[in-house]
């Protein structure tokens, strides 16, 4: 866990020991800002920050904070040599209630377009489809502008222009839903993540019924603009479960180290890190089917 990491998580969590019954507010990681520099850089022929999808980008990634698991729990949980689809998450969607409000800010006098997406990653897999664009190596017009788990609905925004919003709480449920189908359980990207599946449930038919589904332990907000914008938010969560570290109870927080999501054909991205069998590609052979 990095320095930075470990300042977010560790003010984040300090102001709530023990169980708390009401939900906390905590300041985002960061404010992101597109500038019009980085407009023009992203625009660049050679540019390496740029989506064509989303314009100019900016991320920031906002790591949750849970006890360690003890080495027992963990065998259990998750034995060694099985893949993540046999496992059982140490933290768990039921664990984890959150939303996440938001002010997006237009910071130029001319109209634009924006985007507030959100990713993030479970303690198996890490799925950031914006900064990953282009990794199947393809033309550009044969590329697949994969969704984010939400938020990638444009906004028109008018000169100087301020909208609010939120990540609801049914949204990010939601999410965790599908960032675990379509990581550790193979579902087709492209079908789950433009459905709400208990509304339709086409392309989780790869998920168990009796699936225990991770919850997210890092949310990414990504603020995609095609002109120059500020976007602030803060994380909002009801604390209730016993595994969310309490720095007066627990030795130990739990260090994970998700492996990165391999889109479909995105060969670049492999087995993600580690170089084992059980990185994105093996376990999806490629990511899955686009469904």
């Amino acid at each position: 866990m990095s320095a930075s990491r470990t300042a977010l998580v560790a003010s984040a969590f300090a102001l709530c020991t023990g169980a708390c019954n009401n939900p906390a507010f905590y300041d985002g990681a960061q404010r992101l800002v597109v500038r019009a520099a980085d407009i023009e850089a992203a625009g660049a022929e050679d540019s390496t920050t740029g989506n064509p999808t989303i314009g100019a980008y900016k991320q920031s990634e906002y790591w949750l904070d849970f006890r360690e698991p003890s080495d027992a729990d963990l065998a259990e949980l998750q034995p060694p040599g099985s893949t993540p689809s046999e496992q059982t998450p140490w933290i768990r969607r039921d664990d984890v209630t959150a939303s996440i409000p938001w002010t997006l800010t237009n910071d130029s006098d001319a109209p634009l377009t924006a985007w507030v997406l959100l990713d993030g990653a479970t303690e198996f897999f890490d799925y950031d489809p914006i900064s990953t664009y282009g990794a199947a190596g393809g033309a550009e017009e044969d590329e697949i502008q994969y969704p984010s788990l939400a938020g990638f609905t444009p906004r028109q925004l008018g000169p100087g222009e301020v909208v609010r919003g939120e990540f609801r709480e049914d949204d990010l449920r939601e999410a965790m839903y599908d960032l675990d189908a379509i990581t550790r359980f193979c579902a087709g990207p492209l079908a789950v993540l433009n459905h709400r599946h208990e509304a339709d449930p086409i392309g989780t038919d790869v998920v168990p019924d009796d699936a225990v589904i991770a919850a997210a332990v890092m949310l990414r907000i990504t603020l995609g603009a095609s002109g120059p914008a500020t976007l602030e938010y803060d994380v909002r969560l009801r604390e209730s479960e016993e595994k969310i570290f309490d720095s007066a109870r627990d030795a130990r927080r739990y260090e994970v180290m998700p492996e990165p999501y391999a889109l479909p054909g995105a060969a670049a991205l492999g087995g993600g890190t580690s170089g084992g069998d059980t990185g994105a590609d093996a376990q999806c052979e490629g990511g899955g089917s686009t469904g």
